[in-house]
C-alpha cells in the first residue's frame, strides 16, 4: 500500500467531502482541532485510498450504506496509531499492519484514538460474493502477525497481479474465524484446494503466496509426510475424479485442464498409474 507523506488539512468539511469522493457517504466527527487528509491511487486497477485523520470517528449510516453508488468492500489496513471498527456486530481494535474487511453497503462506525492512517482497498463485491456468497464476511479482522494476516500482506503487495488471491484469503479467513488460528500448514493445504485448478500453479508460487521460502515450505508440509508438488497433484487427482464422475457434458481434456493438469498425456499416464485404469474406464465405471 502507498507509504508517501500525507498532506494535512484542518477543514473538517473539505475533509468529509474528499471522503465521499473516493469512499462514498460518511459522516465524519472532528476533533477540536481537525486534521486529516484523504489520497487516493490506483493499483492494477483498483482504488486504494489512503486516510489520516484525528476525528473522533467517522460513520456511515443506514441510509447511506443503501445508496451507495458502487457497492464494493473496503479491506482496510492500519498503517499507524489505532482504530476502533465496527460492523455487523463485530467490533475490532485495529493495531498497525492489522486489516479489516467491511462492507460499503452496511452502516459501520469508525473510532479513533488521537491520530490514525489507513489505507483503504476497495474490492469489486462481484469478485467477493462469488466465493462467500451475498452475505460476505464484513467485520472480519485478520491481525497482522497472524499466517493469514502476513499472507495477506503479500497478496496486497502483489495487487498489479490481480485480486484473486486476495479474494481467496478472505474467504479461508471466513471459515477459520470460529476456529483457533490458522497454522501455516493449514493455510497451504486450504490455498491448494482452491489454486489447484490454476495449471500454473506450483510450489513456487505457492511458498510466493505464504511469503516463505520454498525450502521452509517444504519443512512444513513434512509434517503432514507430504511435498508441494504432491500435495498440489493429489488435490488435481481428487478434482478431475470428481469432475468424471459428476460432469458428463465435459470430455475427459475438458475435465483434466479444469483440474489443473496442463498436459493431458502426462495427465493419462499418471491416472492411469494412481487408478489401475484410463480417465475413460474410471468414468464409465462410476455411474
Amino acid at each position: 500500500m502507498p507509504q508517501d507523506n500525507t498532506l494535512q488539512t484542518g477543514d473538517a468539511r473539505q475533509f468529509q467531502s474528499d471522503l465521499a469522493a473516493v469512499c462514498g457517504a460518511f459522516r465524519v466527527y472532528p476533533a477540536n482541532r481537525p486534521s486529516g487528509s484523504v489520497r487516493a491511487a490506483n493499483v492494477g486497477g483498483f482504488d486504494i485510498v489512503r486516510v489520516a485523520t484525528n476525528a473522533s470517528a467517522i460513520e456511515r449510516d443506514e441510509r447511506a450504506a443503501r445508496r451507495d453508488h458502487e457497492p464494493h468492500y473496503f479491506l482496510i489496513r492500519q498503517l499507524a496509531g489505532s482504530a476502533t471498527m465496527s460492523q455487523r456486530g463485530h467490533k475490532i481494535r485495529l493495531a498497525p499492519g492489522d486489516f479489516f474487511l467491511a462492507s460499503s453497503t452496511r452502516p459501520s462506525v469508525f473510532r479513533y484514538g488521537v491520530t490514525s492512517l489507513q489505507a483503504s482497498l476497495h474490492l469489486p463485491r462481484v469478485q467477493i460474493t462469488e466465493r462467500l456468497g451475498r452475505n460476505a464476511a464484513s467485520g472480519l479482522h485478520l491481525p497482522a502477525a497472524s499466517v493469514i494476516g502476513r499472507a495477506m500482506s503479500r497478496a496486497v503487495g502483489r495487487l498489479e497481479q490481480g485480486p484473486d488471491q486476495i479474494a481467496e484469503l478472505i474467504a479461508i479467513a471466513a471459515q477459520e474465524t470460529d476456529h483457533e488460528e490458522l497454522r501455516l500448514f493449514d493455510l497451504a493445504m486450504m490455498l491448494i484446494e482452491r489454486r489447484c485448478g490454476d495449471p500454473g500453479f506450483g510450489p513456487a508460487a505457492l511458498a510466493e503466496g505464504l511469503d516463505v521460502s520454498i525450502r521452509k515450505l517444504q519443512r512444513i508440509l513434512a509434517t503432514g509426510q507430504i511435498s508441494a508438488s504432491a500435495a498440489i497433484q493429489d488435490q488435481r487427482m481428487q478434482k478431475v475424479c470428481k469432475l468424471l464422475s459428476t460432469r458428463p457434458d465435459l470430455t475427459v481434456t475438458a475435465c483434466a485442464e479444469t483440474a489443473g493438469f496442463p498436459d493431458i498425456s502426462r495427465f493419462t499416464r499418471d491416472f492411469r498409474q494412481r487408478h489401475g485404469c484410463t480417465p475413460g474406464h474410471y468414468r464409465k465405471s462410476s455411474r
